[in-house]
């Protein structure tokens, strides 16, 4: 007895086959619009929601940086002018014979005499500072006035020049006597503890 043929229909099966897929279609069709689409749409809404979270951190992170940078700047100033206070002023003590010699070392070179030098002491207690005024006298034309002008800005003993004032003029003004009042400035730790008691004092009250 011979085996059965089994008998293949194409059509048939190539319907069968596309029902199949059709089904899968909409399945997978019906899949995104019940779960993936909505998701989708969810994350573009939390997306848009959180974009201006996103700006605000953006701005407070400048204003961080910017805050740093300031502190920073400020920490550097503070550093610069103690420096200036403990290395360059100084106290009276450590540097008062300093500035005198160098008074009387420009007092020679232009030919003054250095006992009509009259000085003058003043306590600046809101700058924590020490300050000394030096009247020196001068006698001579604009050329001399000028050295002397640039012998003073040129000292390394931070001396200012604060005022010029004529005493009066000989031979119909090319002759000048001046009164040139010189400063210096002494760092001054007592006034500068007291001033920041005070200022302690004044924030608690």
């Amino acid at each position: 007895m011979s085996p059965r043929k089994l008998r293949f229909d194409v059509r048939q099966m190539g319907r069968q086959i596309l029902t199949v897929y059709l089904v899968l279609l909409i399945a997978n069709v019906l899949g995104y619009a019940l779960l993936v689409r909505p998701k989708a749409r969810s994350l573009s809404e939390l997306r848009a929601e959180s974009e201006p979270t996103r700006e605000r951190l953006k701005r407070r992170e400048e204003e961080v940086k910017g805050r740093e940078a300031f502190l920073a700047g400020l920490d550097l100033a503070k550093r610069e002018m103690e420096r200036l206070r403990t290395e360059v002023l100084s106290t009276r003590d450590r540097r008062m014979i300093e500035v005198q010699l160098e008074v009387a070392r420009i007092a020679r070179e232009f030919g003054i005499n250095y006992k009509q030098v009259r000085y003058d002491n003043k306590k600046l207690p809101d700058e924590g500072l020490d300050a000394m005024t030096m009247v020196v006298p001068l006698e001579g034309g604009y050329a001399n006035l000028r050295k002397f002008l640039q012998a003073v800005e040129s000292s390394n003993k931070f001396l200012v020049i604060e005022q010029v004032a004529l005493a009066q003029g000989h031979e119909g003004g090319a002759i000048l006597q001046l009164n040139i009042a010189l400063a210096t400035y002494f760092d001054d730790p007592e006034a500068r503890a007291s001033l920041g008691y005070r200022r302690h004092a004044a924030k608690k009250a």
